[in-house]
């Protein structure tokens, strides 16, 4: 009878073994099936925000391409009986013209500027430094825009909407180029550190208010005992 018993607590203790072995053995498994889900929604997270800070420069850069067609649009018209004369710039052209593409492009770039550090790379960077970055864009590229702008049109024909198809093409040129520059130089290391700064603020906020509370309950303990 002993041995009987012997032998069931036997077969009992081997299965337990054989489970627990099949278990340890299915742990790596399972962890290396974690691993690669993690992996792959990690990947698909970074293409999924990278199209939407794509989508959402798109819409910030159109909002900034409005305020600087309609503005050059504004004092195009209303320069178009004054005569400044001209002026060299790269080339020949209008005083009327180059205010207008300048003052423009200035109202554009501020515009641009402080929404897509604010709503499309969401940036703790430093904003002097971030605008002589974004500046620095401009060095060269606001020389080709003016010359872009007075060659195209006078290649049209010289008349206002010459100029208007001019500044429109010069835009969608300088949107796609500042989206680069933007997101690889000016924002490369800083992109979505906004959040975590706020988050920063708030933490070293509500520790002198934790530690006042807490100074307090020690002294009415004090005063209980």
């Amino acid at each position: 009878m002993s041995d009987q018993i012997n032998e069931q607590v036997t077969e009992e203790v081997a299965e337990e073994v054989a489970v627990e072995s099949t278990e340890q053995s299915a742990e790596p498994k399972k962890g290396a099936k974690l691993a690669k889900i993690k992996a792959k929604l990690k990947s698909l997270n970074s293409v999924n925000n990278a199209k939407w800070q794509a989508v959402k420069y798109a819409l910030c850069t159109a909002s900034a391409g409005l305020i600087q067609f309609v503005s050059f649009t504004i004092m195009t018209y209303a320069f178009k009986n004054l005569d400044w004369g001209e002026m060299v710039f790269i080339i020949p052209m209008e005083k009327t013209l180059f205010v207008a593409t300048t003052v423009a492009l200035a109202l554009s770039i501020l515009w641009n500027f402080t929404l897509n550090r604010k709503f499309t790379f969401k940036s703790a960077k430093n904003v002097p430094v971030a605008m002589a970055l974004a500046f620095l864009f401009y060095v060269p590229f606001y020389p080709f825009q003016t010359w872009y702008v007075n060659a195209v049109t006078t290649a049209l024909g010289g008349e206002e909407w010459c100029s208007l198809i001019a500044e429109g093409t010069v835009m969608l040129i300088n949107g796609v180029l500042e989206f680069c520059w933007q997101k690889f130089v000016i924002y490369r290391k800083s992109a979505n550190t906004a959040g975590a700064k706020d988050e920063a603020v708030a933490v070293e906020a509500e520790a002198p208010a934790t530690d006042a509370v807490s100074e307090d309950a020690l002294a009415e303990d004090k005063s209980e005992e």
